[in-house]
């Protein structure tokens, strides 16, 4: 465990042992800290249990800790069957485990629901899933068919048992057109691919999403998602993303959505947005690079189309979605030049635990806000160029995001438009792969990443069953003359700020 904050307490004859430790950066046994700074409140067992409870300030300006901040936290927790002889002389653990947590995630608020609650299930029938390491199964259906308008108020995913692992993350898409041929009703197929029916090709709105280490997705006791009106769909796509490196060719798989509806209506209809870069290979990410720094853009000439009201709209939570490569993301919102809030932020993002977090407080969006989503990858164990597409060894950069009340917006970003310097105008394409894979051309990838930074882009603008003026057209890059400031260091070193 390097790099590690780590505390080891165990109870023996009616007391509690506890110490403060850190590991330095290689795998040692953890060290004492100098300042022991967990406090231990309590400390008991029995037969079966070993309790401890302890606590810490969020930043102890410690240099052997760590801070605990808002992001996902690595968990790994170890314990052995008998207790050490002393203080100095641990044990290695006979058992290990590890966890992804939101430590300090706002806890959703959860009501009771009314008694003309009922379910819905979004389902795979019996998909064999293929033997690639990554799929991408598209499933059409058509709703089931409501007399009036209802509001979803709670969805979860149905995991098939044992496939906790195959089943990455799932997305119902909205489909424009209301006039699919029932026939369509159970296609199933690889997505994109050639025999796909175009109606079903174009259901790209996202409706609801869920993704690995998400729990049930509860929605705020004044806001419930649209279901059973004109402008809400009557069909989906349910994408399922298996990941299933070793290739095996025997999963057959249930897995799904199940819906929670009610016809007594909240104030407010909640919308899901997508906000970021396009899933195209015009993003790219040259190998050996510790931080590489990617965006994607919802511009401020899209939200000015499709936030009619004055008021804006309020976003209440959001998911980060990346992959393998990608250790942090954020979507900053911009106004007037200013960055005044972040929309979500994971400076330890995890492929594996992408649940939609609430927020600690409403941000509103007005019109005209530009919402700039950043990723930042680590492709040091990569040899060659990483491309934006579905594949988990392919990258991603966006945010899904909730919000009311709900307009007729399911996507917006951005795609680059490469502007290449005259400096670097002779090179062609080849020799621009060749160069961003050479392991010595550091500075020339770092280069690259300036002209990505500074190239316009192409804009997505869509609704449910619209594009707006916007979309396609393309813009130079937003600039931020003032970035919000955030953790102002208050340790103290000697009387001088340090951080």
């Amino acid at each position: 465990m390097k790099n590690s904050d780590v505390v080891i307490g165990w109870v023996k004859d009616g007391i509690a042992h506890f110490k403060d430790r850190h590991t330095g950066n290689s795998y040692v046994a953890p060290m004492v800290d100098k300042k022991q700074d967990w406090t231990l409140v309590s400390g008991s067992e029995n037969s079966t249990h070993t309790i401890l409870t302890f606590t810490r300030k969020l930043d102890t300006c410690d240099k052997e800790d760590l801070k605990i901040g808002e992001g996902t936290a690595r968990i790994i927790y170890s314990w052995h069957d008998k207790d050490p002889v002393s203080e100095s002389e641990l044990m290695h653990h006979t058992h290990r485990g590890s966890r992804s947590l939101l430590l300090l995630a706002a806890a959703p608020k959860r009501s009771q629901h009314p008694k003309d609650t009922s379910t819905f299930d979004i389902l795979n029938p019996k998909v064999s899933v293929p033997s690639h390491k990554t799929t991408y199964w598209c499933q059409a259906m058509k709703l089931p068919p409501l007399k009036k308008k209802m509001h979803i108020i709670k969805y979860e995913a149905v995991v098939q048992p044992g496939h906790e692992g195959l089943v990455h993350h799932i997305l119902v898409y909205g489909c424009r057109s209301r006039n699919i041929d029932d026939k369509f009703h159970g296609w199933g197929g690889v997505c994109g691919n050639p025999n796909m029916p175009r109606d079903i090709r174009i259901c790209f709105n996202v409706y609801l999403s869920w993704a690995i280490g998400a729990e049930a997705i509860e929605m705020p006791d004044h806001v419930g998602i649209p279901v059973g009106t004109e402008d809400s769909p009557t069909w989906v796509v349910m994408e399922t993303h298996y990941d299933n490196p070793q290739g095996k060719s025997d999963f057959v798989d249930n897995s799904g959505i199940r819906v929670h509806v009610t016809s007594s209506l909240r104030q407010y209809d909640a919308g899901i947005v997508q906000v970021g870069a396009a899933v195209t290979r015009d993003q790219i990410i040259p190998p050996y690079m510790p931080e590489f720094l990617s965006t994607g853009n919802c511009l401020g000439q899209c939200t000015k189309e499709v936030i009619g009201q004055k008021s804006g709209i309020k976003v209440f939570g959001s998911m980060l979605h990346g992959h393998l490569l990608a250790r942090g993301i954020r979507t900053r919102l911009i106004r007037d030049n200013v960055e005044i809030a972040r929309l979500g932020e994971d400076d330890h993002y995890d492929f594996n635990f992408q649940a939609i977090r609430l927020l600690k407080k409403e941000i509103t969006v007005l019109p005209g806000d530009t919402l700039i989503t950043e990723c930042v990858y680590n492709s040091t164990g990569r040899t060659k160029i990483t491309y934006g597409g579905l594949s988990t060894r392919q990258e991603m950069c966006m945010n899904f995001i909730a919000y009311y009340p709900r307009v007729d917006l399911t996507q917006c970003g951005s795609q680059l438009q490469y502007k290449i310097p005259p400096k670097y105008s002779s090179l062609s394409t080849q020799a621009w792969g060749y160069f961003l894979q050479l392991k010595g051309a550091h500075g020339f990838r770092k280069a690259f990443e300036q002209i990505a930074h500074n190239s316009p882009v192409k804009s997505s603008c869509q609704g449910l069953r619209r594009n707006y003026p916007s979309h396609a057209k393309t813009f130079p890059v937003p600039k931020i003359a003032k970035s919000l400031v955030k953790d102002k260091k208050t340790c103290l070193d000697n009387g001088n700020l340090v951080g």
